[in-house]
């Protein structure tokens, strides 16, 4: 297998009526009807990629706590509640997947993506995400992953981000492998692990970092410093 690179951690939040000013700033433009986990999606994307890497096969995984919870209850209430029929973009609204196609104009490369909703607060699957990441690149499949968590409530809209690349780049940071066991340092698998990520790599403290997974498979992905 190659080498993985770690080329990005991002981490971004937003008051959620700040979020339309926040693509229009990504895009130069506003994107019209677009979800909120959209336009996150969209947001973290570019700022993770430079212009002359988003023609590059790409990948997108990303995970969710809070998911379309508010586009659902919006949807009901104006199903159960409302006066008229719901608007179909209401409708799209609560159907995450479709994030990718409309994320796919502004990042012609990305070929594949791939939505995990999460079900408990505070826990996240970083390990699945990166592992598959880390496969998908040493196949060939592509050749750059972004993973990504996005989630948005009433009061805030955030967005952590790693982003994966298999050509080696100047500027990355760390590499990362999956290995079978580890005794490093281990960080559990939480929403924000690209924030402990990003103190370890300013702390300077270790040459390795694992991440610990909820469901404990044998499998550990372990980063590098380069």
């Amino acid at each position: 297998p190659a080498m993985i690179s770690l080329t990005t951690t991002l981490s971004q939040r937003f008051a959620p009526a700040d979020l339309p000013a926040a693509v229009r700033a990504a895009l130069g433009k506003p994107l019209r009807r677009a979800a909120p986990l959209t336009q996150l999606a969209l947001v973290g994307a570019l700022a993770c990629l430079p212009a002359e890497r988003r023609t590059l096969p790409t990948a997108l995984l990303w995970q969710s706590t809070s998911g379309p919870r508010l586009e659902t209850l919006t949807l009901l209430d104006e199903v159960c509640s409302g006066s008229a029929e719901p608007m179909p973009y209401d409708f799209l609204a609560t159907q995450p997947a479709i994030a990718a196609a409309q994320i796919q104009s502004f990042l012609p490369g990305l070929q594949t993506a791939m939505h995990l909703p999460l079900d408990s607060e505070g826990v996240a699957n970083w390990s699945l995400l990166l592992s598959l990441a880390i496969v998908w690149l040493n196949e060939g499949r592509c050749a750059q992953v972004l993973c990504a968590q996005l989630d948005h409530a009433a009061d805030a809209a955030s967005g952590h981000w790693l982003a994966l690349s298999r050509a080696p780049l100047e500027n990355s940071p760390a590499s990362l492998h999956l290995t079978e066991d580890s005794a490093n340092d281990a960080l559990p698998d939480t929403p924000d692990f690209p924030v402990r990520l990003a103190e370890w790599l300013v702390r300077n403290d270790g040459p390795t970092l694992s991440l610990h997974s909820p469901v404990a498979m044998k499998l550990t992905v372990e980063f590098a410093r380069l």
